[in-house]
C-alpha cells in the first residue's frame, strides 16, 4: 500500500504515512464504523430469530430493570435529599449495568453470530470482573459532575467529557477477553493505543444507543433484537481493530 499523498509505502495497516504525516485511508475505508455495522448486521439477521430468546432475557435481566430503576428515581419518587440521590443512583448503575455487559464473554467465545441461552446465562459467573470497569465510570462521572457544576462553561466542559469517556470504554469489554486482562489494563489499552479513532468508535456508539432507545419504545420485542445486536457489532468493530493492530505499541510520527 503506498501514499495517496505522497506515495511512499506503507505497511497495510498504517493509520499515518511515515513521511508526509498525512492520514491514510485505513481509518475511511478499513476501520469505518459505519461499514461495520452494515457487515455485522448483514450477517446477523440471518440469525436474529435464534438469538431473540437470549434477547428476551438480556431486556428482561438487565435493560428493563435498569430503564425502570432510572425512571422511578427521576420521576416516580418522592424528593430525596441530594446526597441519597446521588447515592441510589450510583448503586443501581454499578449493580445493574454489568448484566448488561457480561455477555461479552459469551460473545467473544463465539465464532458466528449465535448467542445460545445457555452461554447467556454461563457468562453470569463472570460478573464480578466487570464490577471494576462500572464503578470507575460511576466514580469518573460523579467527580467531574461535582468539579463542573456552577457555571455554563464548566457545564459544556461536563459534557465533553462524558462523551469522551464513552468511545474509551466501549472496546473495554471486547479488549478484557482478547487480552485475558482486567478492567483497568483494558481502559489503559484503549485509551493510549485508540486515540486515532476514538470519533469512529463514538460514531457506533451513538448510533447502537439510538438503535437501543428507539427498540426500548417496543420494550422487549426491541430489545431483543438490538441488544444481541449490539453485542455482535461492538465485538466485530473491536476486533477490526485488533486485526490492524491498534493496540500493538506502534511509533507515531
Amino acid at each position: 500500500m503506498r501514499c495517496q499523498h505522497c506515495n511512499e509505502k506503507l505497511a497495510v495497516h498504517d493509520l499515518w504515512c511515515a513521511k508526509c504525516g498525512k492520514r491514510t485511508e485505513v481509518l475511511s475505508k478499513h476501520l469505518s464504523a459505519t461499514k461495520s455495522l452494515n457487515e455485522t448486521w448483514n450477517k446477523y439477521k440471518a440469525v436474529r430469530g435464534v438469538n431473540f430468546p437470549t434477547g428476551i432475557w438480556a431486556a428482561l435481566l438487565g435493560a428493563l430493570p435498569l430503564i425502570i430503576l432510572v425512571w422511578l428515581l427521576n420521576f416516580g419518587l418522592p424528593q430525596l435529599p441530594f446526597w441519597q440521590y446521588i447515592l441510589i443512583h450510583s448503586v443501581v448503575w454499578i449493580l445493574f449495568v454489568p448484566l448488561l455487559i457480561v455477555p461479552f464473554q459469551a460473545v467473544t467465545a463465539i465464532d458466528d453470530n449465535r448467542i445460545p441461552v445457555g452461554s447467556y446465562f454461563r457468562s453470569y459467573k463472570f460478573h464480578f470482573r466487570f464490577l471494576p470497569l462500572v464503578f470507575v465510570s460511576v466514580v469518573f462521572y460523579l467527580a467531574i459532575f461535582f468539579v463542573c457544576q456552577g457555571d455554563p462553561i464548566l457545564n459544556l466542559v461536563w459534557l465533553v467529557l462524558v462523551l469522551y469517556w464513552i468511545p474509551i470504554v466501549l472496546p473495554v469489554p471486547v479488549l478484557m477477553y482478547r487480552y485475558k486482562v482486567g478492567s483497568f489494563k483494558a481502559i489503559a489499552m484503549s485509551y493510549k493505543h485508540a486515540g486515532d479513532v476514538r470519533w469512529n468508535t463514538f460514531l457506533l456508539a451513538m448510533i447502537l444507543a439510538l438503535a437501543n432507545v428507539i427498540a426500548a419504545i417496543c420494550l422487549i420485542v426491541g430489545l431483543a433484537v438490538t441488544i444481541p445486536f449490539t453485542w455482535l457489532a461492538i465485538r466485530d468493530y473491536v476486533d477490526r481493530l485488533i486485526e490492524h493492530e491498534l493496540f500493538e505499541d506502534r511509533k507515531h510520527s
